[in-house]
């Protein structure tokens, strides 16, 4: 009956082979062949609950058999179920231990189980027993890739596409890492090789959508997501990738429905419970955004992200919970984005108990991991090439840049820009603005990106292309891009919008520090992880602004924050009748006001203001010095 079902299975009737094997469990119920059998078919079926069950079965019965422990080993890591399949492939190993295929399986098993340096130990066993072994040398590169080095990754994947150039996931993980290291135009290549090879391939729709997403191309990503998911509507990663470019692309609405879509197909799945926060802390639904991230961290403690909203937002936490997370963040198999998110989670509950002390130990040693990342990936800021930039602005638009001979751009009173320091209160003054009916606040929209700070001319043609960025915002009659980096180009700026609306925020420097220090920002900022070299780069700011006040023939309205604070209407009232518009009494309500916001201050202008904020550097005092020395204090 077996040889029948062997011969039933090599001429493609699987139905028969199948219902032959169950006939012999049935009669001769120790035959663990015909078990095997079963799981073999159910696994080419895709039923792979039935293939675990099957192989299980098989394994009792035959403890000798090196291909039938080696299958269960490869489907016990398809099933998740990393300890059964270390123990079927060690099983192996003793059996054969020049078994390559086993080492491999196992080093899955490993690396699921968080054991990456024994998982890497494995994996370079494999490939020593069997150098040109394409799957090792992937999940080497992988392994490598979330240990942070990017490099090696590198290597591991472009072995496989030396001998091997049709390794659609070689490609598409090389391309991850490419763009990992900031090497996007090469990352897309190879996506889009992989693509052109196998377009079936749901992987490489997903990693050349991230790379949209990380070159500011949003709108493309979402095409490359929903490509993924048709090809694999059960793509979980792709699902969450869709739904955070549909936020990023302005859609708060499709976003939430993405994510609650991704929700109901799996509630365990906690990536997607933390986007929807994510999109319900923006939309201003704080309780609800808060519950979110609660459901994350029950099902994933270790997702940092979730539990650094957790902690920003103030919500209460007991001490157990506390050494939970110091707990993980002390694993070094944690990936270490979730390690430096959770340094800065144990800052921020440190610092709302008023321990100093303790707040400023955890935000150090979150910008000390945050900065290995970053020099790790050739992302080290340097001070005096910064330096070098800022001068070849000041020389570039001397006075004689604006003189009245010089031409003149659009006309257009639409875009206004507010620009200043991050964590000057940028967010708080478009918020106030924004709450006015003739007011759009379009976020930080990035209308300049791309163009050279240092060259007068660099946009000169290019006012239409930029002005239909901020139209496609709004219709208002002021559109607000608030960039706090647009500083570099108010010279591009007063050119190319004369009548444009320029507003300049301003903190003390010492409080505009710590809090830059004490922020986990989304986007790499390598100079805000070291406070000395936050003082250079504010000190080298501070020049700029001081130039730009000399020759702009408009120079921008400072807004102080701490002035603010402290009287907001009258502040308030001057920055309405600056943009030209009627005053209107919601701008006095602006944490009311109902629109998305998706800076790292989106918890603070859902509030009425407070001066908390005011004067936060002094209960750090003693740990200051290095930013006073590269303020030049």
């Amino acid at each position: 009956m077996l040889t029948k079902a062997e011969a039933h299975l090599e001429a493609g009737r699987t139905d028969e082979a199948e219902e032959l094997c169950k006939d012999v469990t049935a009669r001769a119920p120790l035959d663990a062949e015909a078990f095997h059998m079963l799981a073999m078919i159910a696994y080419q079926d895709g039923r792979l609950e039935e293939a675990g069950n099957a192989i299980l079965e098989a394994i009792t019965r035959n403890d000798t058999d090196i291909a039938m422990h080696a299958n269960c080993g490869a489907i016990m890591n398809m099933l998740g179920r990393a300890q059964e399949a270390e123990a079927a492939c060690r099983h192996v190993i003793d059996l054969d231990p020049g078994n390559a295929e086993a080492h491999n399986n196992l080093t899955v098993a490993l690396e699921v189980q968080g054991r990456a340096d024994e998982a890497l130990n494995v994996c370079a066993e494999a490939l020593r027993l069997r150098p040109d072994y394409p799957e090792a040398h992937i999940n080497q590169g992988n392994l490598r890739l979330r240990n942070g080095d990017l490099v090696g990754a590198v290597e591991s994947y472009a072995a496989v596409i030396r001998t091997a150039p049709d390794n659609v996931m070689a490609r598409a993980n090389i391309g991850i890492a490419l763009r990992e290291l900031g090497e996007f135009d090469e990352a897309e290549n190879q996506c889009r090789a992989a693509i052109e090879t196998n377009p079936a391939f749901p992987e490489a729709h997903n990693a050349l959508g991230n790379l949209l997403v990380v070159t500011d191309r949003p709108g493309q990503a979402v095409n490359c997501f929903r490509q993924a998911v048709e090809l694999r509507p059960g793509y979980l990663e792709a699902r969450v990738n869709l739904a955070a470019a549909l936020f990023k692309c302005g859609d708060i609405e499709a976003a939430e429905r993405a994510y609650r879509d991704t929700i109901a197909e799996n509630e365990a799945f906690a990536e997607a419970h933390a986007g929807l926060g994510v999109v319900l802390l923006a939309d201003g639904r704080l309780d609800e955004a808060v519950a979110a991230f609660r459901r994350t961290v029950a099902i994933k403690p270790g997702l940092g992200e979730a539990q650094y909203n957790l902690a920003a937002a103030g919500a209460e936490i007991s001490e157990d919970g506390i050494a939970r997370i110091r707990e993980l963040a002390e694993t070094d198999e944690m990936p270490a984005q979730d390690r430096i998110a959770l340094r800065f989670a144990l800052g921020e509950y440190a610092d709302q108990r008023g321990d100093a002390a303790a707040a400023f130990a955890e935000f150090l040693a979150g910008n000390e991991l945050r900065k290995l990342e970053l020099e790790g990936t050739g992302q080290a800021f340097d001070v005096d090439a910064h330096d070098r930039d800022v001068l070849r602005i000041v020389s570039a638009f001397n006075s004689d840049a604006f003189d009245e001979s010089s031409d003149v751009g659009n006309p257009t009173e639409v875009p206004v820009f507010i620009v200043g320091m991050p964590r000057s209160g940028t967010t708080l003054v478009e918020q106030i603005a924004a709450s006015h009916p003739s007011v759009c606040g379009a976020g930080e929209i990035e209308t300049l990106s791309g163009f050279s700070t240092a060259d007068p001319i660099a946009a000169k043609g290019a006012e239409d292309d930029i002005l239909t960025r901020f139209l496609l915002a709004s219709d208002a009659e002021r559109v607000i891009d608030k960039t706090p980096f647009n500083f570099f180009y108010l010279g591009i700026i007063r050119k190319l919008f004369p009548n444009a609306r320029l507003v300049h925020c301003l903190r003390d420097p010492l409080d505009t520090g710590v809090s830059c220090f004490f922020q986990n920002f989304s986007v790499n900022h390598p100079w805000s992880t070291d406070l000395g070299q936050i003082g250079c780069y504010m000190r080298a700011y501070e020049r700029l602004m001081s130039h730009w006040r000399e020759v702009l023939p408009a120079p921008p309205l400072e807004v102080r924050y701490e002035e603010l604070v402290n009287d907001p209407e009258t502040l308030s009232r001057r920055l309405i009748d600056f943009l030209g518009l009627e005053w209107n009494d919601a701008c006095l309500d602006f944490h009311q006001t109902r629109r998305p916001v998706l800076s790292a201050s989106n918890w603070q202008v859902r509030k009425p203001l407070y001066d908390t904020s005011v004067g936060r550097a002094a209960a750090y005092e003693p740990y200051l010095r290095p930013l006073l020395d590269g303020l030049g204090v």
